[in-house]
């Protein structure tokens, strides 16, 4: 099992996580809130893609099935917004989506549900460089 990366290691950023599960929205946000991180919270792709219009995010975290927009819809909205977002698919179908890499395209991590702590911490860490000591 990989070290869990200190939750140091990546400096502060700002973060849109989307989920239509409330408590793991709230679970999402209190962890990256713990590692320093400004945290907005959408419920659904819609709002999730007025509120990135609205601000800048240094990271969207997104679930993959939601109502009225899924996951790949709204990566695929804030792509055409600004190419280089980079963005992680949370999904409890992890082996479907993992076998249609073209689906993909439009993000940068898969993590699948359930996840860990370390596990998300990782997934943040790895899109951005660490903070030197």
């Amino acid at each position: 099992m990989p070290p869990i990366p200190n939750v140091l290691s990546v400096a502060p950023k700002r973060i849109l996580v989307v989920d239509d599960e409330p408590s793991v929205a709230q679970t999402m946000r209190l962890i990256l809130k713990i590692d320093r991180h400004e945290v907005e919270v959408a419920e659904d792709g819609a709002t999730a893609l007025a509120m990135f219009e609205a601000g800048r995010h240094d990271l969207v975290i997104t679930d993959f099935k939601m109502s009225n927009m899924d996951g790949l819809e709204l990566a695929r909205a804030i792509r055409v917004l600004c190419p280089g977002q980079p963005i992680i698919l949370v999904t409890a179908y992890l082996e479907a989506l993992q076998s249609n890499q073209a689906t993909l395209s439009d993000i940068n991590t898969l993590l699948g549900k359930p996840f860990s702590t370390g596990a998300l911490r990782a997934a943040v860490a790895a899109l951005f460089p660490p903070v030197k000591p």
